[in-house]
């Protein structure tokens, strides 16, 4: 899988997340339940509070992930709003 087409955590399936190195079935589910119980998640940040995640893993996760729609970064996004403006 290449880094540069992260994962939106908002929409991936437990599949997709499996296919990030060092996330397993566990990891996966925990981190749908997490965004099933909030809605959305927000913030990468937020997965510390899903069980099965550490703190430490979260730097390798944001290298894979994000929450920006399309999977897409936050600053591509913003950039793209204020081009059609």
């Amino acid at each position: 899988m290449d880094k540069q087409q992260k994962i939106n955590v908002n929409e991936a399936s437990k599949e997709d997340l499996m296919k990030i190195p060092g996330v397993g079935e566990g990891t996966a589910r925990a981190i749908i339940e997490l965004r099933d119980e909030r809605g959305r998640i927000n913030d990468i940040e937020e997965l510390q509070d899903a069980e099965q995640i550490n703190p430490r893993e979260i730097d390798s996760l944001r290298e894979w992930l994000t929450v920006g729609p399309e999977g897409k970064e936050e600053e591509e996004w913003e950039t793209e709003s204020s081009d059609m403006e």
